[in-house]
């Protein structure tokens, strides 16, 4: 077992990501690695060795056993099973007869396949996670367990299988030395029992961590300053001149013998000047050094091949079967199911809603069969696919959630990609069954469509492939944009291009001929064709109004949807042709893209070594870049720079506090490394009680001339001085997330090229009521779609701040009012108005719910409501008396009242209206219920809108708090 020390930034992770075979291949790499003279192409060294990162990655949703049985069973067994067949063997030559139990566990860990395996229990004791194995990990928002305790199973996550190389990466992080201590004497446990190879990099060992190790590797500047034995460093380094005091620990000794500021203090040779000795000049003596030699000697004998087990190294990727592996998969991805259940119940609730106020707003009662009232029929079809494809909208969210993890074991070879995503994809399908069956069944015959049962079936059958299509679709834009804002975004511009290209919003005819393409990949289109399809070619549509024309005829002509009857399975067979093409693509981002990670600029050695010389070592370095030694300073040296703080120093005592902790606490220091108490603790610490006591009661009581500690407010600033820190902080922030940003503004501008593009001309040519259907759609779209990107892009923004306002509102630092006025005038700053209301609406919405897939899933429940009462779908003289509140409430509907009337309000010329002449204005105050005269109140109205939401998301920010931890 072997300690890979070195100052942060020296190469430790590259280092060990090269030796497990992970290394970008971005970057250049001199040398050759192998494992048993078999070169890394060789094999599979993501399988014959392990990197355990320094980050801990899990699913928050399982528990600690479940996370480690799914790595159990997808690393497999190895070679156990053979070693077990090889080891009873031998014992049966030799009648030996085995110990019952430790016979009973190799058999035990020598199955393969198995969901839950005794290696994960033994794994959970000696890691100390039995204690919370049934405990869910959690994250920022939801208890689980702690940091200390996620370190531990980011470790046991890939000890528990049968790998013989470890390769660990600062696995202390987050942990105390005493956990830390039985961690690394664990896996020293299993180095030497198994014959297993580990490196370990940490950053500051204590002392008894440090004397566990066999052998150490010290870095700096990139390069390997020393690696042998443990017990002849100090040796080495004393050949060189530095000495480690008995005192000090060897392990801060070799970090700071190293260094240029604190090497000095070491140098013992007081017969000699000292000075400074380079990372190169350490290199070099070490290769001088016996140690050195006699390493270079081992490395430069080739291995003899004929010694290499069949079993020791990996030649295949994965270690269970296909089946095996769509099995494990599948497991988790229902597991994961059920305890998102809440999300499914909460969609299928929401959805229930929205049917039943649907319903209800378009009664079969008010539904007559004429060309008017087909109108109602296909906006009532089109916002029921509308509301289909934006339910799957969530599974893009939670997609993306997974997509860290996932990458994590692809790196791993635990699965292939097609093992994640066909079970994902298959699993849903119930759902969307359930989704299509309570719309079609709550909807169908209140609503009054044909009533033949075998036409209610065949809209339940296609409403059900649209559903599928968009979660598969939602899927897909997850896995190729890979983080939340820019998925978001995207997400939404599928969603627009859907619609638009759809055609309701704009009748294919109005379509310019070049941009007819788009008419044909939108799902929508399918859904559209396949529906109206099904219900205008229905016996009750026949009756004839002009002509041979039939009322369903001429309804599907005005719309560009007159096609025959057998277009409904083919719209069917589109669906079904997208939602396959959708799940191969996710399935091939999944395989082929990179996880997202943090760029870094990369420059070559020689470069580092101009500007290390350049900048930091100037005063080392000559004309000719030639190291010359730097005098030693004296430790009398006067220290400048330092300032005393007026700060009146408080003692805080406590007395009958009840504190227990897992190991012996022997020296209580204070500040300034004085020792106030070294002795043993005693039964429940009771010595250290008795000691103290005395101590306690003197700085109980205060000292004369003191004054009680009172503070005069809850925060030390006033609110404007709150308001503007928050204001300073939100600036920042606001332009330091390009993502976010470009992301919107990414969204606005290709959005507003689409619409320019598809509408061109569109308003100089109004001549019958679907002219100007499609001039309002073209509005209708742009106030609904851009408000939802809006709204969508900002929950995951404002998610990530809510964390952050709890832990800081929790420290006094400002009230919630400071930071909601400060997030809404960034907010002001960029949208006004309609578009400013959503950005408001998602905030709120974050500030109503525990997490952001909730808050998404309740986004999509307002954008239906939105959608159907802005004024478009249903018109205003249409909508119940009822249910007439809610488009009264909606932003949307004023919205749209102002930019029609604003723009045709007052236009008196006649056109064409369902086979009469009528003039414009008349039109649309007849039809949509807009009144030219009401236009200054519609601008008043839309103002209060933003207002309001404006300060209930300050309001609901400061009073609930969802974290629970």
């Amino acid at each position: 077992m072997t300690l890979l020390l070195g100052p942060p930034g020296c190469g430790k992770t590259t280092m060990l990501l090269a030796l497990s075979g992970k290394l970008s291949h971005s970057l250049k790499v001199a040398g050759e690695m192998s494992y048993n003279d078999h070169k890394l192409e060789e094999f599979v060294p993501q399988k014959s060795s392990a990197y355990v990162s320094q980050y801990d990655l899990h699913i928050p949703e399982m528990t600690v056993r479940e996370t480690i049985d799914f790595s159990a069973r997808c690393q497999g067994a190895g070679s156990r099973a053979e070693i077990m067949m090889e080891v009873s063997r031998r014992e049966k030559q030799a009648g030996i007869l085995p110990d019952s139990d430790v016979d009973a566990y190799m058999k035990a860990i020598s199955v393969e396949g198995l969901k839950s395996n005794l290696q994960t229990d033994y794994i959970l004791k000696i890691l100390g996670l039995d204690i919370c194995a049934d405990t869910m990990v959690g994250d920022a928002m939801r208890r689980g367990i702690s940091g200390g305790q996620k370190k531990r199973l980011t470790t046991g996550e890939m000890v528990v299988g049968p790998t013989r190389a470890l390769f660990m990466d600062e696995i202390s992080n987050g942990l105390d030395s005493s956990t830390t201590l039985q961690i690394i004497s664990c896996l020293q446990h299993l180095s030497h029992i198994m014959d297993a190879t580990v490196l370990i990099s940490l950053l500051q060992p204590a002392p008894e961590t440090f004397d566990l190790f066999d052998d150490i590797i010290l870095m700096t500047e990139g390069k390997i300053v020393y690696h042998g034995p443990r017990s002849s460093i100090c040796k080495f380094f004393e050949d060189c001149g530095f000495r480690c005091p008995e005192r000090k620990g060897v392990a801060d000794f070799l970090q700071e013998v190293i260094s240029r500021k604190d090497q000095g203090q070491y140098w013992f040779l007081t017969e000699q000047p000292y000075s400074y000795v380079s990372a190169d000049q350490f290199v070099k003596k070490f290769k001088e050094s016996q140690l050195g030699k006699n390493l270079e000697e081992e490395i430069s004998k080739p291995f003899d091949k004929s010694k290499n087990h069949k079993s020791a190294l990996s030649f295949t990727s994965y270690s269970l079967t296909k089946w095996e592996m769509f099995k494990a998969c599948s497991v988790r991805e229902f597991l994961l199911m059920k305890r998102n259940s809440f999300i499914y119940v909460f969609k299928t609730t929401q959805l229930f809603i929205i049917a039943s106020i649907t319903m209800t707003v378009l009664l079969r009662t008010r539904m007559a069969i004429d060309a008017i009232h087909a109108s109602y029929y296909v906006g009532a079809l089109f916002y029921g696919l509308l509301i289909l494809l934006v339910d799957g909208f969530p599974e893009l969210q939670m997609t993306v959630s997974r997509l860290a993890v996932f990458y994590k074991h692809r790196e791993l070879c635990f699965y292939p990609a097609w093992a994640y995503a066909i079970p994902s994809a298959i699993l849903k399908v119930p759902v969307s069954l359930l989704e299509a069956f309570v719309w079609t069944a709550l909807t169908y015959y209140v609503i009054g469509y044909s009533p033949e049962f075998g036409r209610f079936l065949r809209q339940f059958l296609l409403l059900f492939l649209v559903h599928l299509t968009s979660t598969s679709m939602f899927r897909f834009v997850a896995s190729v944009f890979q983080t939340v804002v820019a998925s978001t975004a995207a997400g939404s511009l599928a969603i627009l291009v859907a619609s638009v290209f759809g055609g309701f919003v704009i009748a294919k005819p109005a379509m310019p001929v070049w941009l007819a393409w788009g008419f044909w990949i939108s799902p929508l289109t399918y859904g559209e064709i396949g529906l109206t399809v099904n219900e205008f070619l229905a016996p009750r549509w026949e009756k004839v109004v002009s002509g041979d024309t039939s009322i369903g005829q001429q309804t599907l002509e005005s719309r560009g949807l007159n096609f025959h009857g057998y277009f409904y399975w083919i719209s069917a067979g589109a669906l079904i042709g997208m939602t396959v093409l959708f799940n191969i693509g996710f399935t091939m981002a999944l395989t082929f893209l990179k996880p997202p990670g943090n760029s870094r600029a990369i420059i070559s050695r020689e470069k580092y070594n101009q500007l290390q010389g350049k900048i930091n070592d100037r005063d080392f370095f000559d004309k000719d870049m030639t190291l010359t030694a730097a005098p030693a300073k004296s430790s009398t040296e006067t220290k400048k720079g330092r300032m005393v703080l007026p700060f009146e120093p408080l003692a805080m005592t406590f007395t009958d506090v009840q504190y227990y902790v897992d190991t012996p606490l022997l020296i209580l220091m204070k500040i300034g490394g004085r020792i106030i108490y070294s002795g043993p603790l005693g039964q429940r610490s009771s010595r250290v009680i008795e000691e103290n006591e005395d101590l306690v009661k003197q700085l109980s009581s205060p000292t004369p001339g003191s004054k009680e500690l009172h503070f005069p407010s809850r925060f030390p600033q006033n609110g404007w001085e709150q308001l503007k820190a928050c204001l300073w902080k939100q600036n920042l922030s606001y332009w330091r997330s390009p993502s976010y940003n470009l992301a919107r503004l990414f969204f606005m501008s290709s959005g507003a090229s689409l619409f320019g593009l598809l509408y061109w001309q569109q308003g100089k040519k109004i001549k019958n009521e679907q002219d100007l259907f499609n001039i309002v759609g073209s509005m209708y779209a742009v106030i609904v779609f851009f408000g939802i990107n809006n709204c969508s892009s900002v929950l995951p923004f404002v998610a990530t701040e809510r964390t952050v306002l709890y832990r800081e509102r929790f420290a006094g630092m400002y009230s919630s009012w400071a930071y909601s006025f400060a997030q809404i005038f960034w907010s002001f700053h960029s949208m006004f108005c309609t578009l400013l209301f959503f950005n408001y609406e998602g905030m709120l919405l974050v500030s109503l719910t525990p997490n952001i897939q909730v808050a998404a899933i309740l986004a999509s429940f307002s954008y239906t409501m939105l959608n159907f009462f802005s004024g478009f779908v249903v018109p205003k003289p249409h909508i119940p008396k009822w249910w007439l509140w809610l488009y009264y409430i909606c932003p949307t509907s004023w919205a749209l009242n102002g930019m029609v009337t604003s723009q045709y309000g007052d236009v008196d010329e006649e056109i064409s209206v369902f086979g009469e002449t009528k003039a414009l204005s008349g039109f649309v105050e007849d039809y949509f219920g807009f009144h030219h005269s009401f236009l200054s109140v519609v601008g008043v109205v839309l103002i209060i809108f933003p207002i309001v939401t404006a300060s209930l998301f300050a309001y609901f920010i400061g009073r609930l708090n969802f974290q629970r931890r």
